[in-house]
């Protein structure tokens, strides 16, 4: 009986786990709106989403970043903002990133220039090791010949 509480248990741990498709360098760099070297100033917990996003609900991190070095930006933007938002919850694949480190990070825009990121879709080279922590690489364990390659992609 025990173990199959047990087994339960991990059941259901799993189905609330965030799962994410593996995708190569270059299917996640074109699959994303922006790709940035970004340095993090401040987390904001518990954060409603910019008025002219689709997403609602209050259970958002709010990131203020420096954008370090941007190696793609949508069409319809000239510079990137300094915010960027993520859901709070594991489940919904929300980023957990420190404040003082460097990260490489990837997403959408959502509205007309609001910043969105999951754990899904994160740039790590096609070589990935344990340097990346829940697929989010952070800048200190990039490769030196990544960033040349993400220069170089034609999506």
């Amino acid at each position: 009986m025990l173990k199959l509480l047990v087994l339960l248990f991990c059941l259901l741990a799993l189905s609330f786990c965030c799962k994410c498709k593996d995708q190569t360098t270059q299917e996640s760099f074109c699959g994303a709106h922006w790709v940035s070297h970004v340095k993090v100033i401040a987390r904001v917990a518990k954060q409603g989403l910019p008025a002219d996003t689709s997403r609602k609900g209050l259970n958002n991190l709010r990131y203020t970043v420096q954008h370090v070095k941007v190696f793609k930006t949508p069409a319809n933007l000239t510079t990137l903002p300094s915010e960027i938002f993520t859901p709070s919850e594991s489940p919904a694949c929300g980023l957990k990133i420190s404040a003082g480190h460097e990260y490489l990070l990837a997403g959408r825009v959502e509205g007309a220039s609001s910043l969105y990121t999951v754990l899904c879709g994160q740039v790590v080279p096609d070589s990935s090791t344990s340097t990346e922590f829940e697929k989010v690489l952070e800048w200190k364990n990039v490769p030196a010949s990544l960033p040349a390659q993400l220069a170089a992609i034609k999506c």
